[in-house]
């Protein structure tokens, strides 16, 4: 038995946050019914950005947040469009929206609204840039309001060089699961109260909770963006190999592991010169001692740099590229990657959810669901006759 089965999701979002949230519960056993626009999400047009398909046949744009869903296509605009909805809400017990609440408020759909007529639902919100404040109402996107306002694309890249280039999905990603179990915690009060709540996860916050070390950080003086040769700690940092690799050290624990690492790199004249092995020293010493072991590392290739690390017990990692990671056996292993199959003859490797449970085994992924592909099942689900249905299609009141 899977872990969420029973439960009822309905989802009216679009792009990545909200339906990667969805996703996610329906991944772990809940019904999801994707409400659409005629037009359909635009996720599953915009693909071609980022050179994947986007045939109606294979589109692992849209799988990635949209495996395991059911999906019925609605006019909200027009009175049969929404009184499906509102019949689908009645049963449910989540709603999941990204829509702004300006927007929501106009349909009816706040959270004040829906609270009033299903007490019990849990109303969870994707938003840009919170309830409150001037911005509450501007839309957010990961690039914008993750990444820029959030700090990362201001800070995160070598000093003198220009900002790093965002990852479409990122920021979003980690709002979705942030949300997941903000509605499992909603579910958990509901269970002893009867009573929903309201759930929101923004990008901007959630982008300040990933960047809370640095914000707290800054105030007592640890700014970025910094050049690689000049950072705190010699042993949290990067270096370029023999074979034009880079690698990540990450040891926090300076003098501890002084001794260590001034062996495996071939140093050990320096390991009991004061100015080197001390961390209160090195703050004036920080680009001498980076530069002397920068040398040492580039005297060797990547994969010999990191047998001799782990000899010598130093976290350290080669930075992968994304197709070193497509066949990963680390990654396959644990099934972080999965192969999707398509109609096209064609089979992708996607990504899946980081969360993983005893008791579901090997989970078999379905493709995202096509426009409406559920509609009419879903309408007679609800107790509309065939004649009805006919009737909503030709007004286009559904798809």
């Amino acid at each position: 038995m899977k872990p969420l089965e029973g439960l009822k999701v309905i989802e009216l979002a679009n792009f990545v946050a909200g339906p990667t949230c969805a996703r996610a519960l329906a991944n772990w056993g809940a019904e999801v019914i994707k409400v659409e626009s005629l037009a359909g999400d635009p996720l599953r047009r915009i693909g071609i950005n980022t050179k994947m398909p986007t045939f109606q046949e294979e589109n692992p744009n849209f799988d990635l947040a949209n495996i395991g869903k059911k999906a019925i296509a609605l006019n909200l605009k027009t009175v049969g469009g929404m009184a499906i909805f509102e019949k689908l809400l009645e049963t449910s017990d989540v709603f999941i929206t990204n829509n702004r609440t300006q927007s929501l408020e106009k349909m009816g759909l706040n959270y004040e609204q829906l609270q009033e007529k299903y007490p019990q639902l849990i109303f969870a919100q994707v938003l840009g840039y919170g309830e409150k404040g001037p911005l509450k109402d501007k839309p957010g996107y990961d690039f914008t309001a993750y990444y820029a306002r959030g700090g990362l694309l201001g800070t995160l890249y070598e000093k003198g060089t220009s900002p790093l280039n965002p990852v479409p999905g990122f920021g979003d990603n980690q709002v979705a699961m942030s949300l997941v179990g903000g509605i499992l915690a909603a579910l958990y009060k509901r269970n002893n109260t009867g009573f929903g709540d309201k759930v929101t996860v923004s990008l901007y916050h959630s982008a300040l909770f990933a960047m809370s070390t640095a914000v707290t950080s800054l105030q007592y003086g640890f700014t970025f963006p910094i050049s690689r040769k000049e950072v705190g700690n010699p042993f949290l940092n990067t270096y370029r190999t023999k074979d034009d690799r880079w690698l990540q050290l990450a040891a926090p624990e300076y003098e501890r592991l002084f001794q260590g690492m001034m062996q495996a790199v071939g140093r050990e004249d320096l390991i009991s010169i004061e100015k080197y092995c001390k961390f209160n020293s090195i703050s004036e010493n920080t680009t001498e001692i980076i530069e002397i072991i920068e040398a040492q590392i580039a005297k060797k290739t990547a994969d010999e740099w990191m047998a001799i690390f782990e000899k010598f017990d130093i976290p350290c990692e080669k930075a992968l590229l994304w197709d070193e990671i497509l066949n990963d056996e680390q990654a396959w292993e644990n099934g972080f990657l999965h192969e999707m199959h398509y109609k096209t003859g064609n089979a992708g490797t996607l990504v899946d959810l980081p969360v993983k449970f005893a008791s579901l085994g090997k989970v078999e992924h379905q493709r995202g669901p096509l426009i409406g592909e559920n509609t009419v099942q879903i309408l007679k689900n609800l107790g509309y006759s065939e004649d009805e249905i006919s009737k909503m299609t030709e007004a286009r009141e559904i798809v």
